[in-house]
Order: structure tokens, then sequence, then C-alpha cells
């Protein structure tokens, strides 16, 4: 009788490991879109240009390189770089 006794206290520890996981994982996530959404609604109009110009050169880059894995690996790099840089130029400018 006493190991039933023991599963059961087992069993509900796991039930109640799994429901704060599940809810701190819940908070966790919580948190990220809400900093996410600040992020967002921090964007100035010259980041969201400068994104649409980036996702026209990606696109570009795609369609050019397509039937050519490394050529495409190596532009998209390229893109990202570049992408890096005007970025942080961005941001030291709007500081």
């Amino acid at each position: 009788m006493s190991k039933f006794v023991e599963t059961l206290r087992l069993k509900e520890l796991a039930e109640e490991d799994i429901y704060f996981a599940r809810r701190d994982q819940e908070l966790i996530q919580a948190l990220h879109d809400k900093r996410l959404a600040e992020a967002v609604a921090a964007e100035t109009r010259k980041t969201r240009k400068l994104a649409r110009t980036f996702e026209k050169q990606y696109r570009k880059v795609n369609r050019a390189c397509r039937k050519e894995p490394l050529m495409l690996i190596r532009a998209i790099w390229r893109l990202v770089d570049k992408i890096r840089v005007a970025f942080h130029l961005a941001e030291k400018t709007s500081e």
C-alpha cells in the first residue's frame, strides 16, 4: 500500500511541475510579446523604410540566384552584413 501512496504523491508532484512550467512559459512568451510590441511601436519611419528596401533587395537576390544555392547563400550573407551595418547606424543616429 505504501508504494501506491508514494506513486500517487509522485504523480501529483509531476502534474504540479508541469502546470508551473506551462505557466512560466506562457508568462515568458507574454513578456517577449510585450517587448516586441514596444520595439515595433518605437520604430521610426526611417527604419521601416530601410526594412522595406532590404526586403525588396532580398526578393531580388532570391530571384536572381534561385538556381545557384552557393551564390544565393553568399548574396544573402552580403545582404545580412549590409542590414547589420545600416540598422546599427540607424540605431546610433536615433539615440
